[in-house]
């Protein structure tokens, strides 16, 4: 009997150490979460801020308004060798976004006798600039009379100057 007790004892025992072993197999699962997330997608914040300035009264037309990308200026009456100005103020309405704005192309349809330059913040514009996240930086369009013109075609030159602002990398 006392043979008995004891085998119906170690047969509990190793029904316990089964059962458990069993029940931490069954009781042990990995759990995951996957996902993505993305940005919005959207155009870099920088433009005119609406604050123009210029040289004098023969500059009768000057506008870039405020959180516009473009800006238009227009000089009369200039006499030989006679420099005009227009002044925008740029923007970068990023908060946490630095531009590199990129050295402008001047287009000049008669610069035989106009001569046109572009100043960034102050000195001529030659090189890539960085425009930091809420500052400002001013662009200038200097147009000067070099050739007195002797044809009524060849008094008024059409300017256009572009350059590019990207994300800073």
């Amino acid at each position: 009997m006392k043979k008995r007790k004891n085998v119906f004892a170690l047969a509990i025992v190793a029904l316990i150490l089964v059962l458990g072993v069993g029940y931490a197999v069954v009781s042990s699962v990995t759990l995951t979460i996957d996902g993505t997330g993305a940005a919005a997608t959207q155009d870099l914040k920088v433009v005119y801020d609406g604050v123009n300035t210029k040289s004098g009264n023969n500059v009768t037309e000057l506008t870039a308004e405020d959180d516009s990308k473009a800006a238009t200026f227009k000089v009369e009456n200039m006499v030989l060798n006679t420099e005009e100005y227009a002044e925008f103020e740029i923007k970068n309405k990023e908060e946490d976004v630095n531009a590199t704005v990129k050295v402008p192309t001047i287009t000049n349809s008669k610069s035989e006798f106009f001569q046109v330059k572009v100043y960034y913040g102050g000195t001529e514009w030659t090189a890539d600039q960085t425009l930091n996240a809420g500052a400002t930086a001013k662009v200038k369009v200097v147009v000067k009379l070099i050739k007195t013109p002797v044809q009524d075609a060849d008094s008024t030159t059409t300017i256009k100057v572009s350059y590019v602002a990207e994300p800073a990398a």
